[in-house]
């Protein structure tokens, strides 16, 4: 098959699951080219994954380029700034992404950036084509013109709910005509190898049904999918999932695990792992609470200023304490305590009398170290970390900048600090692999039948579900 790639100008793979497609993108960029390969896919999450697979089986980094579609926009359009005119901000998705894409399509179809192009890159792979709106696909036909160019996808594992304004290109009428079908692949490796094929053979007969429009009865799925009734009580559903989790990690202490939280509620995940030991957050690429903390911080000085950096790290960091330790810095400040300040709440009192970025960054050090804690939002924290140390050596830079900066590297470079047992949207664990998998409600809002099939069992060996 890579050879079928190799030889194609411009041709499609149809995908299903667990059929060998990011094993045939590795092999593909195992072949040695005089330039680099440009591989674009949706997520960090996806970027990390395939990164870390590349390096797990030693293909040399000169051999490729991973980015996510939006991230590569991004860096062109900061590139070329007075060709690609971008007036959104970032703060405001909605508006930002469809603006670059749009500036990025437009400087493309000039033709300004062929010789570029031409130079820096052998050909385009992209991954999880299905996932592509009408202006992504636009973008990879202007890039095909260039690039000779295969795209990876199945018009069954979609997820991305774009709306009216972003419409989705039809697989066969529109993108079969623009990049031809090279083939479908359709053994089920991955649970072949886990010695699962009974699974494996399941979920390729429920892609079937689903393609026919046919009901699917998930009761139905063999061995190594464990159903449990929800109660809609709250609290009583709750405690029932994190039984399941920890029952999980207890029996299989170094297994990986990913939960599957509500896509529509960001908060009821962060609420999960705050309440649940050995999970830790996958964070969206914007990196909302960050960016807004930065601007709190380069806004505000003493009591509020601290007040502002308790709540963010209550947002992030278990046991903080907000109205206690406030209570303790107030008394602190005016010489009423009777026992001595904590290293945290002296670092505190000196932020309120001088809040020095450098004091700012020791308050972010330090809370972690209070007895009690655990970081449950690692990649937020740390980049908001990041954000405050990369202020401190660039003075003329106010911290919200400094936040922008952080963000973009984590999109370009994919966040490498992605925990093996993680919650997240189905969108946010998109191309991560784990041993098991919790869908904590999969019925819930959101959720659909293409949706549940392609997380629950996309990249998991064992599974376990929460049914109405």
């Amino acid at each position: 098959m890579e050879d079928l790639i190799l030889e194609s100008r411009l041709s499609s793979i149809v995908a299903p699951a667990g059929c060998g497609k990011t094993q045939l993108i590795i092999n593909i960029l195992r072949r040695n080219q005089p330039k680099p390969y440009l591989v674009l896919t949706h997520t960090t999450a996806g970027v990390s994954a395939l990164k870390k697979r590349l390096t797990r089986e030693h293909i040399p980094s000169k051999n490729y380029s991973v980015a996510t579609i939006d991230g590569w926009l991004i860096r062109i359009a900061y590139s070329f700034r007075g060709s690609c005119h971008v007036g959104a901000t970032m703060e405001n998705p909605k508006l930002f992404y469809p603006e670059v894409r749009r500036a990025v399509l437009k400087y493309l179809n000039s033709g300004s950036l062929n010789c570029i192009l031409k130079a820096s890159y052998s050909r385009l792979l992209v991954d999880e084509y299905q996932d592509c709106d009408i202006t992504q696909h636009d973008l990879i036909k202007a890039l095909a013109t260039v690039l000779p160019t295969t795209i990876f996808g199945d018009p069954m594992q979609c997820i991305f709910d774009f709306g009216r304004r972003n419409e989705m290109p039809e697989w066969d009428m529109c993108i079969g005509q623009d990049f031809p079908l090279l083939g479908e692949l359709s053994t089920p490796w991955r649970w072949e190898n886990a010695g699962t094929p009974r699974l494996g053979g399941w979920i390729l007969d429920v892609r079937e049904a689903l393609i026919r429009g046919r009901r699917v009865d998930l009761l139905s799925c063999p061995e190594y999918v464990t159903w449990h009734r929800l109660t809609g009580l709250q609290q009583v559903d709750l405690a029932k999932q994190r039984d399941v989790q920890h029952s999980i990690l207890n029996k299989y202490p170094n297994d990986s695990l990913l939960v599957i939280g509500s896509s529509v509620n960001e908060l009821s995940r962060h609420q999960y792992a705050q309440g649940t030991s050995r999970i830790e957050v996958v964070e969206q690429v914007q990196l909302g609470g960050v960016m807004l903390a930065a601007s709190m911080f380069d806004q505000q000085v003493g009591f509020q200023l601290i007040k502002s950096l308790l709540d963010v790290a209550a947002s992030m960091i278990t046991n903080i304490e907000v109205t206690h330790t406030l209570r303790r810095v107030t008394s602190i400040l005016a010489k009423r305590n009777k026992t001595a300040p904590l290293p945290h709440e002296q670092a505190l009192c000196i932020l309120a009398i001088e809040g020095t970025r450098r004091n700012l960054l020791t308050v972010l050090e330090h809370l972690p170290l209070k007895s009690g804690t655990r970081i449950y939002r690692k990649t937020a924290y740390e980049a908001l970390k990041d954000t405050v140390s990369h202020s401190i050596s660039q003075p003329l830079q106010t911290i919200a900048e400094a936040a922008s900066v952080i963000r973009e590297r984590i999109r370009h470079n994919g966040d490498k600090r992605i925990p093996s047992r993680a919650i997240g949207s189905t969108l946010l664990l998109k191309g991560l692999e784990s041993d098991h998998c919790i869908i904590l409600d999969a019925q819930g809002k959101g959720m659909n039948a293409k949706k549940f099939i392609r997380r629950a069992f996309s990249r998991c060996k064992v599974n376990y579900g929460f049914l109405r």
